[in-house]
Protein backbone atom coordinates (compact mmCIF):
# COMPACT_ATOMS: atom_id res chain seq x y z
CA UNK A 1 0.00 0.00 0.00
CA UNK A 2 1.46 3.34 -0.98
CA UNK A 3 0.94 6.53 1.03
CA UNK A 4 -1.42 9.31 0.07
CA UNK A 5 1.07 10.67 -2.40
CA UNK A 6 -0.95 13.47 -3.87
CA UNK A 7 -3.20 16.33 -3.09
CA UNK A 8 -6.56 15.23 -4.48
CA UNK A 9 -6.61 18.09 -6.96
CA UNK A 10 -8.83 16.69 -9.65
CA UNK A 11 -12.50 17.59 -9.44
CA UNK A 12 -15.13 15.93 -11.56
CA UNK A 13 -15.81 17.90 -14.67
CA UNK A 14 -12.87 20.29 -14.22
CA UNK A 15 -9.50 20.36 -16.03
CA UNK A 16 -6.71 18.50 -14.25
CA UNK A 17 -4.53 21.58 -13.97
CA UNK A 18 -7.15 23.73 -12.19
CA UNK A 19 -9.28 22.04 -9.60
CA UNK A 20 -10.21 22.48 -5.98
CA UNK A 21 -8.10 20.34 -3.69
CA UNK A 22 -9.79 18.37 -0.98
CA UNK A 23 -7.88 20.22 1.71
CA UNK A 24 -9.32 23.59 0.73
CA UNK A 25 -6.55 24.71 -1.62
CA UNK A 26 -6.78 25.21 -5.35
CA UNK A 27 -4.01 24.10 -7.71
CA UNK A 28 -3.72 26.49 -10.62
CA UNK A 29 -2.24 25.85 -14.02
CA UNK A 30 1.24 27.01 -13.00
CA UNK A 31 1.32 24.76 -9.95
CA UNK A 32 0.71 27.53 -7.42
CA UNK A 33 -1.48 26.66 -4.44
CA UNK A 34 -4.16 29.13 -3.37
CA UNK A 35 -7.07 29.11 -0.99
CA UNK A 36 -5.04 28.57 2.21
CA UNK A 37 -6.55 31.65 3.85
CA UNK A 38 -10.06 30.36 3.23
CA UNK A 39 -9.08 27.09 4.90
CA UNK A 40 -7.69 28.95 7.93
CA UNK A 41 -10.92 30.96 8.23
CA UNK A 42 -12.93 27.76 7.97
CA UNK A 43 -10.84 26.16 10.68
CA UNK A 44 -11.34 29.16 12.96
CA UNK A 45 -15.07 29.17 12.43
CA UNK A 46 -15.29 25.41 13.00
CA UNK A 47 -13.27 25.82 16.17
CA UNK A 48 -15.98 27.94 17.81
CA UNK A 49 -15.55 31.57 16.68
CA UNK A 50 -16.76 33.66 13.75
CA UNK A 51 -14.70 33.72 10.57
CA UNK A 52 -11.79 36.07 11.10
CA UNK A 53 -12.57 36.47 14.86
CA UNK A 54 -12.11 33.07 16.48
CA UNK A 55 -12.73 32.60 20.16
CA UNK A 56 -9.88 31.90 22.54
CA UNK A 57 -10.47 28.15 22.38
CA UNK A 58 -10.58 28.26 18.61
CA UNK A 59 -7.35 30.25 18.42
CA UNK A 60 -5.55 27.84 20.73
CA UNK A 61 -6.84 24.89 18.75
CA UNK A 62 -5.66 26.45 15.51
CA UNK A 63 -2.22 27.23 16.93
CA UNK A 64 -1.95 23.69 18.28
CA UNK A 65 -2.89 22.22 14.90
CA UNK A 66 -0.37 24.34 13.06
CA UNK A 67 2.34 23.53 15.60
CA UNK A 68 1.70 19.82 15.14
CA UNK A 69 1.90 20.35 11.39
CA UNK A 70 5.31 22.01 11.69
CA UNK A 71 6.57 19.21 13.94
CA UNK A 72 5.38 16.64 11.42
CA UNK A 73 7.02 18.39 8.48
CA UNK A 74 10.43 18.68 10.11
CA UNK A 75 10.47 15.68 12.43
CA UNK A 76 12.77 13.64 10.19
CA UNK A 77 15.19 16.55 9.86
CA UNK A 78 15.25 16.77 13.66
CA UNK A 79 15.87 13.03 13.94
CA UNK A 80 18.73 13.33 11.45
CA UNK A 81 20.31 16.09 13.54
CA UNK A 82 19.84 14.08 16.74
CA UNK A 83 21.45 11.02 15.11
CA UNK A 84 24.47 13.04 14.02
CA UNK A 85 24.79 14.47 17.53
CA UNK A 86 24.52 11.05 19.20
CA UNK A 87 27.20 9.44 17.04
CA UNK A 88 29.34 12.56 17.36
CA UNK A 89 29.54 12.23 21.16
CA UNK A 90 29.26 8.45 21.55
CA UNK A 91 32.58 7.10 22.75
CA UNK A 92 32.65 4.28 20.18
CA UNK A 93 32.11 6.57 17.19
CA UNK A 94 33.09 10.12 18.20
CA UNK A 95 36.70 9.79 17.04
CA UNK A 96 35.84 9.20 13.39
CA UNK A 97 32.19 10.09 12.80
CA UNK A 98 32.32 13.88 12.62
CA UNK A 99 35.30 14.03 10.27
CA UNK A 100 34.96 15.69 6.85
CA UNK A 101 36.19 12.50 5.21
CA UNK A 102 33.36 10.53 6.79
CA UNK A 103 30.69 12.94 5.56
CA UNK A 104 32.20 12.86 2.06
CA UNK A 105 32.12 9.08 2.16
CA UNK A 106 28.47 9.07 3.25
CA UNK A 107 27.53 11.51 0.48
CA UNK A 108 29.33 9.64 -2.29
CA UNK A 109 28.20 6.19 -1.16
CA UNK A 110 24.53 7.24 -1.21
CA UNK A 111 24.54 8.75 -4.71
CA UNK A 112 23.33 5.54 -6.36
CA UNK A 113 20.56 5.09 -3.79
CA UNK A 114 19.38 8.70 -4.14
CA UNK A 115 19.06 8.44 -7.93
CA UNK A 116 17.22 5.13 -7.59
CA UNK A 117 14.82 6.50 -4.99
CA UNK A 118 14.05 9.66 -6.94
CA UNK A 119 13.28 7.50 -9.96
CA UNK A 120 11.16 5.19 -7.84
CA UNK A 121 8.85 7.92 -6.52
CA UNK A 122 7.70 8.76 -10.06
CA UNK A 123 5.63 5.58 -10.56
CA UNK A 124 4.73 5.58 -6.85
CA UNK A 125 3.10 8.99 -7.25
CA UNK A 126 1.01 7.56 -10.08
CA UNK A 127 -0.14 4.74 -7.81
CA UNK A 128 2.30 2.06 -8.99
CA UNK A 129 5.35 0.41 -7.45
CA UNK A 130 8.53 -0.59 -9.29
CA UNK A 131 10.34 -3.36 -7.43
CA UNK A 132 12.76 -3.98 -10.29
CA UNK A 133 14.78 -0.78 -9.89
CA UNK A 134 17.67 -2.41 -8.02
CA UNK A 135 17.98 -5.23 -10.55
CA UNK A 136 17.62 -2.75 -13.41
CA UNK A 137 20.54 -0.76 -11.96
CA UNK A 138 22.57 -3.95 -11.66
CA UNK A 139 21.77 -4.86 -15.28
CA UNK A 140 22.75 -1.38 -16.43
CA UNK A 141 26.02 -1.58 -14.50
CA UNK A 142 26.93 -4.93 -16.04
CA UNK A 143 25.78 -3.91 -19.53
CA UNK A 144 27.78 -0.66 -19.40
CA UNK A 145 30.88 -2.57 -18.27
CA UNK A 146 30.34 -5.01 -21.17
CA UNK A 147 29.98 -2.15 -23.67
CA UNK A 148 33.32 -0.76 -22.52
CA UNK A 149 35.13 -4.09 -22.18
CA UNK A 150 33.85 -5.85 -25.31
CA UNK A 151 32.47 -3.08 -27.50
CA UNK A 152 35.23 -0.55 -26.76
CA UNK A 153 32.74 2.31 -26.99
CA UNK A 154 33.65 5.89 -25.99
CA UNK A 155 33.00 7.02 -22.42
CA UNK A 156 29.88 9.09 -23.08
CA UNK A 157 28.38 6.53 -25.48
CA UNK A 158 28.77 3.77 -22.91
CA UNK A 159 27.09 5.88 -20.22
CA UNK A 160 24.17 6.73 -22.51
CA UNK A 161 23.79 3.07 -23.46
CA UNK A 162 23.65 2.19 -19.77
CA UNK A 163 20.80 4.67 -19.25
CA UNK A 164 19.10 3.24 -22.35
CA UNK A 165 19.26 -0.28 -20.92
CA UNK A 166 17.44 0.91 -17.82
CA UNK A 167 14.85 2.73 -19.93
CA UNK A 168 14.19 -0.47 -21.89
CA UNK A 169 13.47 -2.26 -18.62
CA UNK A 170 11.01 0.55 -17.85
CA UNK A 171 9.36 0.12 -21.25
CA UNK A 172 8.88 -3.60 -20.58
CA UNK A 173 7.44 -2.94 -17.12
CA UNK A 174 5.14 -0.21 -18.40
CA UNK A 175 3.81 -2.30 -21.27
CA UNK A 176 3.16 -5.30 -19.05
CA UNK A 177 1.37 -3.24 -16.41
CA UNK A 178 -0.76 -1.32 -18.94
CA UNK A 179 -1.58 -4.18 -21.33
CA UNK A 180 -2.06 -6.98 -18.83
CA UNK A 181 -3.75 -4.74 -16.24
CA UNK A 182 -1.98 -6.67 -13.48
CA UNK A 183 -0.82 -5.03 -10.26
CA UNK A 184 2.59 -3.41 -10.74
CA UNK A 185 3.86 -5.07 -7.56
CA UNK A 186 3.48 -8.50 -9.18
CA UNK A 187 4.77 -7.44 -12.60
CA UNK A 188 7.93 -5.74 -11.37
CA UNK A 189 8.65 -8.50 -8.87
CA UNK A 190 8.62 -10.90 -11.79
CA UNK A 191 10.77 -8.73 -14.05
CA UNK A 192 13.26 -8.23 -11.21
CA UNK A 193 13.72 -11.98 -10.94
CA UNK A 194 14.00 -12.33 -14.72
CA UNK A 195 16.61 -9.56 -14.92
CA UNK A 196 18.70 -11.19 -12.23
CA UNK A 197 18.61 -14.51 -14.10
CA UNK A 198 19.66 -12.84 -17.35
CA UNK A 199 22.58 -11.07 -15.67
CA UNK A 200 23.82 -14.26 -14.00
CA UNK A 201 23.52 -16.13 -17.32
CA UNK A 202 25.48 -13.48 -19.23
CA UNK A 203 28.27 -13.02 -16.70
CA UNK A 204 28.44 -16.57 -15.37
CA UNK A 205 28.29 -15.02 -11.93
CA UNK A 206 31.61 -13.21 -12.50
CA UNK A 207 32.21 -9.47 -12.30
CA UNK A 208 33.44 -7.53 -15.33
CA UNK A 209 36.50 -5.59 -14.20
CA UNK A 210 38.64 -5.10 -17.32
CA UNK A 211 38.28 -2.47 -20.02
CA UNK A 212 36.44 0.12 -17.92
CA UNK A 213 37.69 3.65 -18.76
CA UNK A 214 39.94 5.14 -16.13
CA UNK A 215 38.19 8.48 -16.52
CA UNK A 216 34.92 6.89 -15.36
CA UNK A 217 36.63 5.33 -12.35
CA UNK A 218 38.26 8.67 -11.52
CA UNK A 219 34.84 10.32 -11.64
CA UNK A 220 33.43 7.72 -9.27
CA UNK A 221 36.13 8.38 -6.67
CA UNK A 222 36.96 12.01 -7.35
CA UNK A 223 35.75 15.27 -5.88
CA UNK A 224 35.49 18.90 -6.92
CA UNK A 225 35.88 21.59 -4.30
CA UNK A 226 35.83 18.97 -1.55
CA UNK A 227 32.48 17.61 -2.74
CA UNK A 228 32.30 14.16 -4.39
CA UNK A 229 31.66 14.33 -8.15
CA UNK A 230 28.67 12.03 -7.84
CA UNK A 231 26.95 14.53 -5.53
CA UNK A 232 26.75 17.00 -8.41
CA UNK A 233 24.97 14.37 -10.48
CA UNK A 234 22.56 13.80 -7.60
CA UNK A 235 21.88 17.55 -7.36
CA UNK A 236 21.04 17.75 -11.07
CA UNK A 237 18.81 14.67 -10.90
CA UNK A 238 17.04 16.04 -7.82
CA UNK A 239 16.30 19.36 -9.54
CA UNK A 240 15.04 17.59 -12.67
CA UNK A 241 12.70 15.29 -10.74
CA UNK A 242 11.46 18.12 -8.50
CA UNK A 243 10.70 20.34 -11.49
CA UNK A 244 9.05 17.50 -13.39
CA UNK A 245 6.77 16.52 -10.50
CA UNK A 246 5.97 19.93 -9.04
CA UNK A 247 6.14 22.46 -11.87
CA UNK A 248 4.88 20.77 -15.03
CA UNK A 249 1.50 19.59 -16.36
CA UNK A 250 2.98 16.10 -16.54
CA UNK A 251 3.63 16.14 -12.80
CA UNK A 252 0.17 17.43 -11.99
CA UNK A 253 -1.39 14.78 -14.19
CA UNK A 254 0.75 12.14 -12.51
CA UNK A 255 -0.50 13.25 -9.10
CA UNK A 256 -4.06 13.18 -10.39
CA UNK A 257 -3.68 9.61 -11.65
CA UNK A 258 -2.31 8.50 -8.30
CA UNK A 259 -5.11 10.26 -6.44
CA UNK A 260 -8.05 8.88 -8.42
CA UNK A 261 -7.69 7.12 -11.76
CA UNK A 262 -11.42 7.26 -12.52
CA UNK A 263 -11.59 11.01 -11.91
CA UNK A 264 -8.41 11.51 -13.95
CA UNK A 265 -10.03 9.75 -16.91
CA UNK A 266 -13.13 11.93 -16.59
CA UNK A 267 -11.08 15.10 -17.03
CA UNK A 268 -9.28 13.74 -20.07
CA UNK A 269 -6.01 12.43 -18.64
CA UNK A 270 -4.70 9.37 -20.46
CA UNK A 271 -4.06 7.21 -17.43
CA UNK A 272 -2.37 4.33 -19.27
CA UNK A 273 0.00 6.69 -21.06
CA UNK A 274 0.95 8.39 -17.78
CA UNK A 275 1.54 5.02 -16.10
CA UNK A 276 3.71 3.87 -18.99
CA UNK A 277 5.75 7.09 -18.97
CA UNK A 278 6.28 6.82 -15.22
CA UNK A 279 7.82 3.35 -15.58
CA UNK A 280 10.04 4.45 -18.47
CA UNK A 281 11.38 7.35 -16.40
CA UNK A 282 11.90 5.08 -13.41
CA UNK A 283 13.86 2.67 -15.59
CA UNK A 284 15.96 5.45 -17.10
CA UNK A 285 16.95 6.74 -13.66
CA UNK A 286 17.74 3.16 -12.62
CA UNK A 287 20.01 2.98 -15.68
CA UNK A 288 21.79 6.17 -14.61
CA UNK A 289 22.17 4.74 -11.12
CA UNK A 290 23.77 1.65 -12.70
CA UNK A 291 26.34 3.82 -14.47
CA UNK A 292 27.14 5.58 -11.17
CA UNK A 293 27.38 2.18 -9.51
CA UNK A 294 29.95 1.06 -12.08
CA UNK A 295 31.92 4.28 -11.61
CA UNK A 296 32.02 3.94 -7.83
CA UNK A 297 32.61 0.18 -7.58
CA UNK A 298 34.94 -0.18 -10.55
CA UNK A 299 33.29 -3.42 -11.73
CA UNK A 300 30.09 -4.72 -13.25
CA UNK A 301 29.00 -6.89 -10.33
CA UNK A 302 26.04 -9.16 -11.25
CA UNK A 303 24.79 -9.48 -7.66
CA UNK A 304 25.03 -6.03 -6.16
CA UNK A 305 22.05 -4.23 -7.69
CA UNK A 306 19.17 -6.03 -6.03
CA UNK A 307 20.35 -5.01 -2.55
CA UNK A 308 19.27 -1.41 -3.22
CA UNK A 309 15.57 -2.08 -3.74
CA UNK A 310 14.43 -2.47 -0.13
CA UNK A 311 16.38 0.58 1.06
CA UNK A 312 15.02 2.70 -1.81
CA UNK A 313 11.44 1.72 -0.97
CA UNK A 314 12.05 2.44 2.72
CA UNK A 315 13.53 5.86 1.90
CA UNK A 316 10.62 6.75 -0.39
CA UNK A 317 8.02 5.95 2.27
CA UNK A 318 10.06 7.56 5.03
CA UNK A 319 10.49 10.68 2.91
CA UNK A 320 6.72 11.07 2.80
CA UNK A 321 6.91 11.91 6.52
CA UNK A 322 8.90 15.10 5.84
CA UNK A 323 8.17 18.52 4.35
CA UNK A 324 5.04 17.59 2.37
CA UNK A 325 3.67 15.25 4.98
CA UNK A 326 1.80 12.31 3.50
CA UNK A 327 3.14 12.98 -0.01
CA UNK A 328 6.15 11.51 -1.73
CA UNK A 329 8.60 14.33 -2.40
CA UNK A 330 12.16 14.85 -3.54
CA UNK A 331 13.61 16.67 -0.53
CA UNK A 332 11.98 14.32 1.96
CA UNK A 333 13.40 11.29 0.13
CA UNK A 334 16.92 12.74 0.22
CA UNK A 335 16.66 13.51 3.95
CA UNK A 336 15.35 9.98 4.57
CA UNK A 337 18.33 8.47 2.75
CA UNK A 338 20.73 10.58 4.79
CA UNK A 339 18.94 9.54 7.97
CA UNK A 340 19.32 5.86 7.09
CA UNK A 341 22.93 6.30 5.95
CA UNK A 342 24.00 8.22 9.06
CA UNK A 343 22.53 5.63 11.40
CA UNK A 344 23.86 2.63 9.49
CA UNK A 345 27.33 4.24 9.26
CA UNK A 346 27.26 5.10 12.96
CA UNK A 347 26.23 1.59 13.93
CA UNK A 348 28.97 0.16 11.72
CA UNK A 349 31.59 2.37 13.40
CA UNK A 350 30.25 1.19 16.76
CA UNK A 351 31.10 -2.38 15.76
CA UNK A 352 27.59 -3.86 15.83
CA UNK A 353 26.84 -7.10 14.01
CA UNK A 354 26.07 -6.84 10.29
CA UNK A 355 22.50 -8.02 10.73
CA UNK A 356 21.71 -4.92 12.81
CA UNK A 357 21.94 -2.76 9.68
CA UNK A 358 19.38 -4.92 7.87
CA UNK A 359 17.17 -4.89 10.95
CA UNK A 360 17.34 -1.10 11.14
CA UNK A 361 16.37 -0.70 7.46
CA UNK A 362 13.49 -3.16 7.82
CA UNK A 363 12.14 -1.48 10.95
CA UNK A 364 12.45 1.93 9.28
CA UNK A 365 10.37 0.66 6.35
CA UNK A 366 7.65 -0.72 8.64
CA UNK A 367 7.51 2.48 10.71
CA UNK A 368 7.43 4.63 7.56
CA UNK A 369 4.53 2.68 6.05
CA UNK A 370 2.62 2.73 9.33
CA UNK A 371 3.14 6.47 9.66
CA UNK A 372 2.10 7.12 6.06
CA UNK A 373 -1.03 5.00 6.56
CA UNK A 374 -1.92 6.89 9.74
CA UNK A 375 -1.51 10.22 7.95
CA UNK A 376 -3.68 9.00 5.10
CA UNK A 377 -6.48 8.05 7.51
CA UNK A 378 -6.16 11.33 9.40
CA UNK A 379 -6.45 13.37 6.22
CA UNK A 380 -9.49 11.39 5.08
CA UNK A 381 -11.38 11.95 8.36
CA UNK A 382 -10.26 15.51 9.10
CA UNK A 383 -13.01 18.13 8.68
CA UNK A 384 -12.24 20.25 5.65
CA UNK A 385 -13.54 23.45 4.20
CA UNK A 386 -14.01 23.89 0.48
CA UNK A 387 -12.33 26.77 -1.29
CA UNK A 388 -14.14 28.55 -4.08
CA UNK A 389 -12.49 28.54 -7.48
CA UNK A 390 -11.85 31.81 -9.14
CA UNK A 391 -13.72 32.20 -12.43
Amino acid sequence: MTPDTTDPSVARGRPADKAAAADGTAVTGDGAVTGGSEQAIGEMAAAGGPAGRPGSDGALRLVRRRSVGILQRYSLVALLGISIGVYGIWGKTAAVFLSAADFRNIASSQAVLVVLTLGLIIPMISGSLDLSIGNAAGLSSVATAAFYAHGHVPLLVGALLGVLVGAIVGVVNGLLVVLLRVDSFIITLGTASAIFGIVIWYTGGQSIVLGIPQSLLSFGGGNLGGIPDSVYVVAVVGLIVWYLLEQTPFGRSLHAVGSNKAAARLVGIRVERMTFAAFVLSGAFAGLAGVLLLASSGAGNPEIGQSFTLTAVAAAFLGAASFKVGRLNVLGSIVAILFLAVNITGLTFAGVADWINQLFTGVALIVAIAFATALHRERRHRPRSTAQDSP
